[in-house]
């Protein structure tokens, strides 16, 4: 029976794992793909994540009012609201405010770098993970896993010079949702709902911050040329970090784990759409975007497809971190890079050099060698001796050594 139900557990965290590739995988290639011919989003990004944050608040909160129906609960103590329940209520509008803006940020990433080259630097969320369970968890780290920190954090920085000369500059991805408005200032309905036209020879990091001349940046002399590409990479992973562990820990926390993930859910998802609603309304482009063509102007076929993966994304993300934690999401997204690498060189003709093959393996050997870092430095244990005092002594010392091996520490 015990072996029946292990076995289970296994099944269970495999098939959690192969739909969190599956769908994180497939969301980097559909924003790619969702940009028109000039790499251009001639949609709004954030209608993207609003349109998703509705469908997972659908989803959960059926099922949420579905549980209530088969435990019988009146509506009177589902939906009333002490000035307690008020508080804690708040708490999910801080991963639902992050959640939004590392979201927001994906679409903005990937105009810098190949989908592979973004998912490879995206490993840089393991340091800011890493950091952050020390400050905000207190969980310690053995000085293996710092080493490991330290060769990853290099490693990245030379993938990401790498990836700025094997990237196709003719394929590079132009973000730009600016309205051009004519000399009057007038803005026409047809200016709004237009794309703006721009051309990659026109412009250069020190002009717009948008297009990155790579053939001046391989000529340079400069070794590593720090963009806004790189600074969005650390951004969103600090905000992702941020967003992961704060959610697990309210997920978990107190009487966490016995409420269920639906109704907790439906409270993020619900501080998910006021913050992306909120970005319609207060931005001046995106509102007189939406008046005048509507929510969905611009969107194809890759982007609706977007939308409920990102959806199932979401979801997928939330279960690992309510029943498995942040280091499962983080082993998760090193499958996600494999997949990444090998789609971007078969969709987008990217073309890796050999520095790119030779940093790659040393960032998932990084990895590798961090998470198995806190089984490995164990404090040296004296034999003991046989006398009955010593029993003792030798007893408290390997409960402390047991104690200190606790990653939850």
């Amino acid at each position: 029976m015990g072996t029946s139900w292990c076995g289970q557990t296994v099944l269970t965290t495999l098939g959690l794992g192969l739909v969190f590739v599956t769908f994180g995988s497939c969301r980097v290639l559909l924003i790619k793909f969702s940009a028109n011919k000039d790499g251009k989003y001639e949609y709004l990004p954030v209608t993207v994540n609003v349109s998703a944050e509705f469908i997972k608040l659908a989803v959960c909160f059926t099922l949420a009012v579905r549980g209530f129906i088969a435990e019988q609960r009146l509506c009177k103590d589902v939906f009333s609201l002490s000035r307690s329940d008020c508080v804690q209520l708040l708490k999910w509008s801080v991963p639902g405010l992050l959640y939004f803006l590392d979201n927001l940020i994906a679409f903005y990433v990937i105009k810098y770098f190949q989908p592979a080259v973004v998912v490879l630097l995206g490993n840089f969320g393991i340091i800011t993970t890493s950091v952050l369970f020390r400050l905000v968890l207190r969980r310690k780290l053995s000085r293996l896993q710092w080493s490991a920190l330290v060769i990853l954090f290099l490693s990245i920085v030379l993938l990401s010079n790498t990836s700025q000369t094997t990237v196709d500059h003719h394929k590079h991805h132009a973000v730009n949702h600016v309205v051009t408005s004519d000399d009057s200032g007038a803005e026409s309905v047809g200016d709004i709902c237009q794309a703006e036209k721009t051309t990659a020879t026109s412009r250069n990091v020190s002009s717009d911050g948008g297009i990155i001349d790579l053939k001046k940046l391989k000529d340079s002399s400069v070794s590593f040329h720090f963009h806004q590409g790189h600074l969005l990479i650390i951004i969103q992973c600090v905000i992702s970090s941020l967003a992961n562990i704060y959610n697990e820990k309210i997920f978990k926390e107190g009487s966490g784990m016995e409420e269920s993930i639906y109704v907790q859910n439906s409270k993020l998802y619900l501080f998910g759409i006021v913050f992306n609603s909120l970005s319609l309304v207060i931005h001046g482009m995106y509102r007189n975007k939406v008046l005048n063509c509507g929510l969905f102007y611009g969107h194809n076929v890759y982007s609706v497809v977007l939308i409920f993966v990102t959806a199932g994304y979401g979801l997928t993300i939330a279960l690992i971190l309510k029943f498995r934690d942040n280091m499962f999401y983080l082993l998760s997204s090193q499958v996600t890079t494999v997949v990444m690498v090998t789609a971007s060189i078969y969709f987008f003709g990217f073309n890796p050099d050999l520095d790119f093959f030779l940093t790659s393996p040393i960032v998932l050997l990084a990895i590798y060698v961090y998470n198995i870092g806190k089984h490995q430095e164990i404090p040296h244990q004296r034999p003991c001796r046989s006398s009955q005092d010593d029993e003792q002594v030798c007893s408290e010392a390997s409960s402390l050594i047991i104690s200190s091996d606790n990653p939850m520490e």
